[in-house]
Parts: structure tokens; C-alpha cells; sequence
């Protein structure tokens, strides 16, 4: 039972499994309704991750800076700030000894609750359609938390060793009484994944309704992203044009225009107060698709308690932005006081991150997809229609210069390191595109981290399974 209780983390979460007993137990309520089972994914818990400081990968990037000073700040928003330094250096071994995994722990929760729903939710009265849609959002949710877990605990997919890479457990059932999980490889994880969403997404509800639900768009744009991940542009391209399709015209999700938003502002850079006005909370920004959010504090402290930002960004990555691209105004040279800060820094998503899906990252990965399959003029078309919210009119277009195949998927690199600097993106973006052929040029990968240079090697691309964790699960190690 210690085995199971460290994999699904909370006992205490139950609301229902197969053959559970015969009696509810008291003060929980076992869902009879098919309005239960809609109510559980509306529950808080379902739709946060809650990672405060230990969310890594947003710690984990080529794209930062860190000073002595920045790595002080760290200590008063962290509980592990050696953990977040570890990481800051671009290592696979991150966790201390006696530190639970927040991540670990808080995906398989939820995966436990889409265990009950996608299993039980077929028997319940209610309405024959609210069931199935409820049961392949049930299906999608579940494969995306797999596919986060794979992204943080196991190497990027790679199809020479696909059936020998370990990865981590496929978790299907809602069964406590399961003693012992066996690491699922790289093959069976995703085959499982991608079977999971290609069978779901089509019985989706097609409406959009609340962010923090699964819809048709919701879906398909979670499908192309895992594709994406694994380097099946076709397959992503599919899925991504559905999703756009969808999407195209959608009152509630929408690309803000920076333009007409930054006008009060004087087109200028915001200061670090102003910021944190500017930007919206995850769960209430019109570009979020799919919020799975939490907290992450990174850039509240500077403005609030006028300490040191907790990093900066690379210089070479703020040199991407020209004078017309008004998301430089959204990076930070100054500190609350007025004074010049060592590096500039990055204030994309202050306090939350989304882990879910951004409309961006519809656009992005639709255009790179198109330019990897050769329709130059639609990912063009694609990247126009996102610039134009984002630089000065006129200004917009592709360059001329960008002729090849090659230079234009060069040039949406570029325009993801632009919409995403400083953010989790690059941690994903730099796993899918280790080994790609048009990336090696960037190579070697380097962090500055407290006056000393740290390079990303291969197995820094994962995080190592916490100690708490493996020690009950011997055979994992």
C-alpha cells in the first residue's frame, strides 16, 4: 500500500473506483449522476497544479541568467532553493533527498480521478451524449498528464530506442489495492498516449465553454502538441489545422492584440509594477485555451519587496526583438526603483505559468508544421496573422529574406524564442529539437549561473525520479 500511496500520492482524494464498497464512506459522496461526474472536473483540484517554487522546467533554461544575486532572491520565494539551483545549472539531479515531488504527486492524483470518471462515467444516469463527452475528456486530460510526466521524468521520444528507454507508469485504473507499477517503455507510453487522443477528440463537446475544461479545439490542440513533442510533424499538422479551424473566430479564445493593449502605455517599456497589471492571471487570459495553471512567483517579489529578480535573460535573446516588436516593452531593463538592472528580464507570465495550452503555441506549432511540410505560404499566412497582434502595423509580414524551407523554420525558432523568452517553452522546445539536424548550430547550450558557465547535456533533457518516490519502488532505479 506505502507503494501505491507514494505513485497516486493521495488516498485521500478518492472519490470513487471500481467496485469501491458497498457503503459510501462517510463524508465523501460516490457519484451516481452523470452530473457528478461533470462536477469532479470542475473541482479546483482537477484544474491546478499548484507547484509554487518546484515547477522546473520553468527554472531549466539556456535563456537565463542567473547572479549571485538573483540566486539570494531565490531563497525567499523557495523552500528548496538548492533544488531550483540545480536545475538553473541545467542537471538531471534535482531533488533533495527528503523533498517530495510536487509535480509527480499532483499528476497522478489527477489522473486518478480521470481514472474514475473515464471508467465509471458510461454507468451512471444521465444523459447517452453528456456521457461520452465527459468520458473523452476524461481520455485526453488523462493521456496529457501522462505526457507532462514524460516530459519531466523521462527522455524525449526517440524512435531508435523507443521499446528499450524506460519511461514512467500508465495508469488506467481507479485501484488502490495495486501494489506494485511497472515503468512503461517509450513505445507503449506513447502509442498509449496517441491512441488515447486520436480515439477521444472526435467525441469532445464542441462547444468552448470554460478554459479549464477539454472541448473539441481543446483537444485536438493538446494532440498536435504531444506530435510536435515527438517530432511526427504530419501527424501534428493534422491535428494543429483542426485546431485552428476551431478556433479561428472564437469569441472566448483569442490572440490580444498588444497594439491597441499597450496604447495607454505610450508604446514604451513597463515598468516592473505596471506589469503585473498588464498581464492577466492564467485562468482569465483570453489567449489561454487550456489552464492548467500554478503558481510561480518568480517575477512578483522584484516588483512588490524591491528585491533582486530571481533571473535575467539572456542578452542575445532580447536581441531577437527589434524596435518595432512590442513585446521587448514587456522585458524588464529597469528594477521598481528606476535603476538599470544588470540583464534584462523577462516578465511573460509573473507569478502563474500554464502548463496546459496556450493559443500561441496553436499558431507556432501549426506554422513550424507547415513549413516543415513545404506550404511556406500558409505558415506565412499563420505567422502574419500572430505578428500582427504583436509588432507595430507595417511590420508584420515575414521577412523578405526568409527564402528557403530551412530559413523559414529557422525563422518560427526564432518567433517562439520572441512569444515565449524566458518561460517554460524553451525547456520543451530544446528536448523536441536536441538531436534535429537544423538546431545543432546552437549548440553548445549554456546557462550562467552564479558566475559559473553550465553547458545542457543530453541527460539534463529529464529529471531524475525524487528519493521519495523511488524508495518505494526499488526495482525503478
Amino acid at each position: 500500500m506505502k507503494k501505491i500511496l507514494a505513485l497516486l500520492c493521495s488516498a485521500a482524494l478518492l472519490t470513487a473506483c471500481n467496485d469501491f464498497l458497498d457503503e459510501a464512506p462517510r463524508g465523501y459522496t460516490i457519484p451516481e449522476l452523470t452530473e457528478d461526474y461533470d462536477k469532479l472536473l470542475n473541482d479546483g483540484t482537477m484544474n491546478n497544479m499548484l507547484f509554487f517554487d518546484a515547477y522546473y522546467p520553468a527554472w531549466k533554461s539556456d535563456e537565463l541568467i542567473y547572479t549571485e544575486g538573483s540566486l539570494a532572491a531565490v531563497s525567499q520565494i523557495s523552500s528548496f532553493p538548492t533544488s531550483i539551483e540545480a536545475a538553473a545549472e541545467l542537471r538531471s539531479d534535482i531533488y533533495r533527498a527528503d523533498q517530495t515531488s510536487t509535480e509527480w504527486n499532483t499528476a497522478y492524483n489527477q489522473i486518478y480521478t480521470l481514472n474514475v470518471i473515464a471508467n465509471e462515467v458510461m454507468n451512471s444516469r444521465g444523459n447517452e451524449a453528456a456521457k461520452q463527452h465527459l468520458q473523452a475528456e476524461a481520455r485526453v486530460r488523462r493521456a496529457y498528464m501522462h505526457w507532462l510526466l514524460a516530459q519531466w521524468y523521462a527522455m524525449p521520444y526517440d524512435e531508435a530506442t523507443a521499446d528499450e528507454q524506460l519511461t514512467i507508469p500508465i495508469v488506467t485504473e481507479a485501484d488502490t489495492q495495486v501494489m506494485d507499477y511497472d515503468r512503461a517503455t517509450m513505445r507503449e507510453l506513447y502509442d498509449w498516449i496517441t491512441a488515447e487522443m486520436e480515439e477521444a477528440c472526435p467525441q469532445l463537446e464542441e462547444r468552448e465553454e470554460h478554459r479549464m475544461r477539454c472541448y473539441k479545439a481543446t483537444g485536438y490542440a493538446l494532440m498536435g502538441k504531444v506530435y510536435f513533442g515527438m517530432n511526427r510533424y504530419d501527424d501534428a499538422l493534422r491535428a494543429l489545422r483542426t485546431a485552428y479551424d476551431l478556433l479561428h473566430d472564437d469569441p472566448n479564445v483569442y490572440l490580444t492584440d498588444h497594439n491597441e493593449k499597450q496604447a495607454t502605455y505610450g508604446y514604451r517599456e513597463l515598468t516592473m509594477t505596471e506589469m503585473l497589471a498588464y498581464m492577466p492571471y492564467a485562468y482569465r487570459d483570453n489567449e489561454a485555451l487550456f489552464c492548467k495553471y500554478s503558481n510561480c512567483m518568480k517575477e512578483y517579489y522584484p516588483a512588490y519587496y524591491g528585491t533582486e529578480p530571481a533571473e535575467y535573460l539572456s542578452p542575445d535573446v532580447y536581441a531577437l526583438y527589434d524596435e518595432h516588436d512590442l513585446r521587448r516593452n514587456l522585458i524588464i531593463t529597469q528594477d521598481a526603483a528606476g535603476n538599470p538592472l544588470a540583464y534584462p528580464t523577462a516578465t511573460f507570465y509573473t507569478s502563474q505559468v500554464n502548463v496546459g495550452c496556450k493559443l500561441p503555441e496553436v499558431y507556432l506549432m501549426l506554422a513550424e508544421c507547415e513549413a516543415r511540410a513545404g506550404s511556406t505560404n500558409e505558415a506565412r499566412s499563420i505567422l502574419t496573422e500572430l505578428r500582427r497582434t504583436r509588432v507595430m502595423p507595417g511590420y508584420e509580414e515575414v521577412p523578405g529574406d526568409v527564402t528557403t524551407r530551412e530559413d523559414l523554420v529557422r525563422y518560427c525558432f526564432d518567433e517562439e524564442a520572441r512569444e515565449f523568452a524566458g518561460s517554460d517553452f524553451r525547456y520543451y522546445n530544446v528536448r523536441r529539437l536536441w538531436n534535429d539536424p537544423l538546431f545543432q548550430e546552437q549548440k553548445p547550450l549554456t546557462a550562467q549561473v552564479g558566475g559559473q558557465t553550465c553547458t545542457w547535456q543530453e541527460s539534463g533533457l529529464q529529471t531524475d525520479l525524487p528519493e521519495t518516490v523511488l524508495i518505494w519502488n526499488e526495482n525503478w532505479r
